[in-house]
This record gives C-alpha cells, sequence and structure tokens, in this order.
C-alpha cells in the first residue's frame, strides 16, 4: 500500500459532463486512494436516477456545476436533495465567492476550484466531508457514537460552553497536541489557549456565533501550547446541545508547518524569479529526442538568452547550442543526467541572436516522490567575461614565459662566453698560479650557466629539480678535467625542487666541493669514486658528498684556510643559513651539508651579504 493511501475501498458518484475533466478527476482518485469505486454519470438525470434507485450507495458526491439539464444553485439544491446524508462536493471552474458561500449554506460539504485540484486536495476534502458528515450523523444517532468519533478522531477536538467558554469535554488529540491534561482542560476557558494580543478578537467571533444561533463557522486562528508555543490553528465549529448546555464542538487542526512550508516556496519563489542567475526546471526524463523539455524559466534566463519565455517552454536546452559548443562536454551531461548525478559544465552557448557566450551550468535532480526524481534544476551564469580574462592572463603568461626563457638563455650564452673569454687569457697566461686561479673561475661561471640552462629547458623559471643540478656539475667537471684517473660517480636522491634562490649558492657550493675531489682527492691513483647523496626531511635539505681518495692534509684548519674555494664554502654555507662539515680519515673525505627549504625572494646570483 503507497504511503497516504485509504486501505478500505471507496464508491463515488463523479457527475461531470467534460471527458477531459472526468478523466483528470478519476485520474487523482486513483492516486489518492487504493480501491476507488468511481460511478460516473454526466446528466443530473441520470444521478437522479442511480442515486434514487438505491440499488448503489455511495461514501461522496462529487458534482460540476454546469450540466446539460441543469446547473448552478437549482442543480445544487436537486443534488442535496436526493443525496440525503451523503456529502456533495461540488468541482467547478470558476471562482465565485458569493455563490460558494451559499453552496455551503445549503449543505454542500466542500466548494473546490478545478485549478486548484490535486489528487491530495481531492483526498483531503473527501475524506474530511465522508468524516463531518458521518460524525454529525453519529452525533444526532446515539452519544455512544459521538463519543467513538470524538474520541479516536486523529485531530484535535474539544466541545466548551457557548456562555461560560469553559471546555466541557476535550479528546486524546488535543491533550496530546496541546500538552495539558484532561483535568486541566476541564479547568480552563477557550481564552486560556489563546494568545493575550488575541482575545479581542476572540470576543468578536464568540459575538458572531452566539447571534447566529450555533451556525457551523470556520476560520484561522493563533493559539498557545501549555509550553507557550504559538500555532496556527484552521478550526472548525458547530453548534450543539450538550447536557442540557449550549454549546460548540470544535475541530481543530494545525497548519503551522504548512503555513510555514507556503511561505518558504513563495521566498524560493521570489528567490526564483529575482536572482540574476539563469534558472531552468526541465522535465525529470526526456519524453521526445534529443532532450528533456522546458518547463520554466526565470527572467535571468531571458535576459542572458534573449529568448522570450514563450519561445522555450516545452523544448530543450540544445536550442542554445551551436558550431563551437563542445559535444563533449555535452555528452558527459548527458551521462550524468542518466546517472541522476549532479553535474557542472562549461561550454559555448548562443543567444537568439547568435552571438556566442561562455556559460557555467549547475544541474541538480530534484527528487520526488516514492524515490523518484521529478525534475532537473539547472543554475547557470555567463562566464564569458571571465573567460575573456583567463585567456588575456594565459597569453600575457606566456608572453612572459617565453621572456623569460631568453632571458636564462642570454645569460647561459653570455656566462659561456665569459668562460672562454677566462679560458682564453688562462692559455696565454705564463704564471701558473694565474693560470689555476683562472680555471677555477671558469669552473665556478660554468656552474651558474649550467643554472640558466637547465632554468630555461625547465617548466618552471623559479624553482629547479636539485639532482639535475648535481649530476650536471659531475658531468661537466668529469668533461673539463678529464684526469688519468678513472672516477666513478653514484647519486642516492630523491626530488627536491630549489628555488633559484638556493639554488645557484647551493650549486656554487657543490661546485667546490666536487672540483676539490677532482683535484686533490685521487693524485697518484688510477681509480676512485665520488658519491652523493640528497635527501628532505620535513624541509631540511641533507647533501652528502663523499669520495674513497686520500683525504685532507694533515694539520688542515678548514675554518681558518687561505683557499679560496673552501672560504667560497664558508660563505656560501652562511647564505644558505645552512650547517657544513668536513670529516677525513685513510678512507677518503666526507662533506656534509644541511639547509632548510625557502621559498624566499632575492636576487639569486648574488652571494654577498
Amino acid at each position: 500500500m503507497k504511503p497516504g493511501k485509504k486501505a478500505e475501498s471507496i464508491g463515488l458518484l463523479l457527475v461531470e459532463d467534460n471527458p477531459g475533466d472526468a478523466f483528470l478527476v478519476e485520474e487523482f482518485l486513483e492516486e489518492a486512494f487504493e480501491y476507488p469505486q468511481v460511478t460516473h454519470v454526466k446528466t443530473y438525470s441520470k444521478a437522479e436516477s442511480i442515486v434514487s434507485g438505491g440499488d448503489v450507495t455511495f461514501d461522496a458526491i462529487l458534482l460540476d456545476l454546469s450540466l446539460p439539464d441543469s446547473d448552478g444553485i437549482d442543480l445544487v439544491q436537486q443534488v442535496l436533495k436526493i443525496a440525503g446524508p451523503t456529502p456533495v462536493i461540488i468541482l467547478t471552474g470558476y471562482s465565485n465567492l458569493e455563490f460558494s458561500i451559499e453552496s455551503l449554506s445549503k449543505g454542500v460539504s466542500d466548494y473546490l476550484l478545478k485549478d486548484d485540484l490535486s489528487s491530495t486536495l481531492l483526498y483531503k476534502s473527501i475524506l474530511y466531508s465522508i468524516e463531518r458528515n458521518t460524525f454529525s450523523r453519529r452525533l444526532k444517532k446515539s452519544e455512544q457514537n459521538y463519543r467513538h468519533l470524538f474520541e479516536f478522531s486523529p485531530m484535535p477536538m474539544w466541545v466548551y460552553d457557548l456562555q461560560s467558554l469553559q471546555f466541557l469535554d476535550v479528546n486524546e488529540a488535543a491533550i496530546e497536541h496541546y500538552g495539558y491534561s484532561k483535568e486541566e482542560f476541564l479547568e480552563m476557558t477557550i481564552r486560556d489557549i489563546r494568545p493575550d494580543d488575541s482575545i479581542a478578537e476572540l470576543d468578536k467571533a464568540i459575538s458572531n456565533i452566539r447571534s447566529t444561533a450555533g451556525e457551523r463557522s470556520s476560520g484561522i486562528f493563533r493559539h498557545k501550547k501549555k509550553s507557550g508555543e504559538i500555532i496556527q490553528v484552521e478550526v472548525e465549529g458547530s453548534g450543539i446541545d450538550y447536557k442540557d448546555r449550549k454549546a460548540r464542538l470544535v475541530l481543530a487542526e494545525d497548519i503551522t508547518e504548512k503555513l510555514q512550508e507556503e511561505q518558504r516556496l513563495k521566498q524560493l519563489e521570489s528567490v526564483v524569479t529575482n536572482t540574476t542567475e539563469s534558472v531552468v526546471i526541465l522535465e525529470a526524463e526526456p519524453e521526445s529526442s534529443p532532450g528533456r523539455s522546458i518547463l520554466y524559466v526565470n527572467d535571468a534566463f531571458t535576459e542572458m538568452t534573449q529568448y522570450r519565455k514563450e519561445e522555450v517552454l516545452g523544448k530543450s536546452l540544445h536550442i542554445l547550442n551551436g558550431p563551437k559548443t563542445d559535444q563533449q562536454e555535452i555528452k558527459r551531461l548527458g551521462r550524468a543526467m542518466d546517472e541522476w548525478e549532479i553535474c557542472d559544465v562549461e561550454l559555448i552557448n548562443y543567444k537568439k541572436d547568435g552571438t556566442p557566450f561562455w556559460i557555467h551550468t549547475s544541474l541538480v535532480p530534484v527528487p520526488g516522490k516514492n524515490g523518484n526524481y521529478s525534475q532537473w534544476v539547472a543554475i547557470a551564469r555567463d562566464v564569458t567575461k571571465q573567460k575573456t580574462y583567463e585567456k588575456k592572463l594565459r597569453d600575457s603568461l606566456k608572453e612572459k614565459e617565453v621572456l623569460l626563457s631568453e632571458i636564462h638563455h642570454r645569460v647561459k650564452n653570455n656566462l659561456a662566453v665569459i668562460s672562454s673569454l677566462l679560458q682564453l687569457q688562462a692559455f696565454n697566461t705564463e704564471t701558473d698560479e694565474l693560470k689555476k686561479k683562472l680555471y677555477d673561475s671558469v669552473f665556478r661561471i660554468s656552474s651558474m650557466a649550467s643554472i640558466h640552462e637547465l632554468l630555461y629547458q625547465s617548466e618552471s623559471f623559479s624553482k629547479l629539480d636539485f639532482t639535475d643540478i648535481i649530476e650536471n656539475l659531475i658531468q661537466n667537471l668529469e668533461r673539463v678535467f678529464g684526469t688519468d684517473t678513472e672516477i666513478e660517480h653514484t647519486i642516492d636522491k630523491e626530488d627536491i625542487k630549489l628555488n633559484i634562490n638556493q639554488a645557484i649558492p647551493c650549486s656554487l657550493l657543490l661546485n667546490e666541493i666536487i672540483t676539490n675531489c677532482y683535484k686533490h682527492a685521487f693524485v697518484g691513483r688510477d681509480c676512485g669514486t665520488i658519491d652523493a647523496s640528497i635527501s628532505c626531511k620535513d624541509e631540511r635539505v641533507a647533501v652528502r658528498i663523499s669520495d674513497n681518495g686520500i683525504g685532507l692534509p694533515d694539520g688542515l684548519d678548514v675554518e681558518n684556510t687561505d683557499s679560496m674555494g673552501l672560504h667560497l664554502v664558508q660563505i656560501l654555507t652562511s647564505q644558505l643559513k645552512g650547517k657544513s662539515s668536513f670529516s677525513s680519515d685513510e678512507n677518503g673525505t666526507v662533506y656534509h651539508l644541511e639547509f632548510n627549504k625557502s621559498d624566499g625572494k632575492g636576487v639569486g646570483s648574488s652571494f654577498l651579504k
């Protein structure tokens, strides 16, 4: 059994001459009730024949006001006469307040507009009408039947004295909903469940009730629970005689949540209507190719696309696609919608006049009843200006990347020229000591040139792979020195990126260390090894350079030496804000360097403070 449906069967007489309206009502009845037994006639005479025959009894009669053989108030009176105790519910397409009031005063149970009709409304009206009529009949028939209906009504009910306004009886639903015990209720008046600022309104209503000799009345009022909570209540009251006292029987329905939901929907409607973003509601499933039909668009959509609402309703969003629309994105969107998944897309659409524009759209499925989805909501905004700006940024960035690459390339070439000049100078120098110093400078300049070469070859102009630096240094030095000693080298490395401000001083520093290895570590030997290891933990970089050479000279004080290379090592270590050390024995020399990674800005090539 579906939620909200009535389990037992119900017999209904539908008096309606319009086939379309009759079909719609029967559809609503099938949705609202489990076993609706509907007898459909098109004329009053046929309805009279069936009802008067007595062969079939009905729980309620649904009556259209305009029939081929009768209409208006005359039709209402005729049907009420043959209906007897069976409730009569009017279904009409005309909203006439005076006529509806007159019809209700004649005894019609409810008056429903066809434009507002729904399965829920029809279900509620029929059940309430049946319940009210049953209640009235049972009250008149016996106190016992009254008591049963009163006590077991799912909605709060009470009886109060019309003169003193004191509660005379309350049902369990009222006790549970309002929070008072039955004893407390019977000590109270109906004034006690009204907020202080509505007492004047209550007095006016009571005065009207007393003057109309206890006729039925209804309205929406504010009530106060024992907890102090204020609720909105739809009240329906009828005059009765209760133990020789003039009283009122009241049926109350708490509609607080209903009104709040209506208010929320109104606010939501206002937001959707007034938002600057396009909002489109699509059908849940496509009924025909090529896509889901548009059910609603807001004003922002019409302003964005230049299409009027009536031009797009019933069509799909494919009307906005054009030559430059990314079909792969369209297919991806279609797959997501087939799987009922939320999806975001950015693509080019076209306005009514053919103007292309970029749009960012988010599509969200709307849950319906029974776990299914009822519609799709597409929320979109025009991102053409953003896309144009992004393209300008990309073009500008590309231009700067080319410029930086060219700068580093030229710096590398200029350093190569300087290196060549120094080599030429060294070649023409007769003094061995000066020649040695010139060649040392050549090695240092080559180290810096290799950094700039790596920069213009890399994807980043601010960071370099540290392992590439060491590999280049060793290869360059091996090529430059070309000694008779066969030297092998190994690198134990991690992927460590250094910014240019650390990469240059670090490369110069390692150039000095590895140069010393090639020049001094393997004197008098046929072979040797140079091992390098690089690691980084918690942003702390550790470098270890070792050789299996002859070791440092006895008595050498690394901190106090006239060696230009070792002096540079101290200066560059200080620039890196790191720590370095040497250790040496008969197995060779080991150099340690540690420093913290930094992204600080500055002149990367400067090591002078």
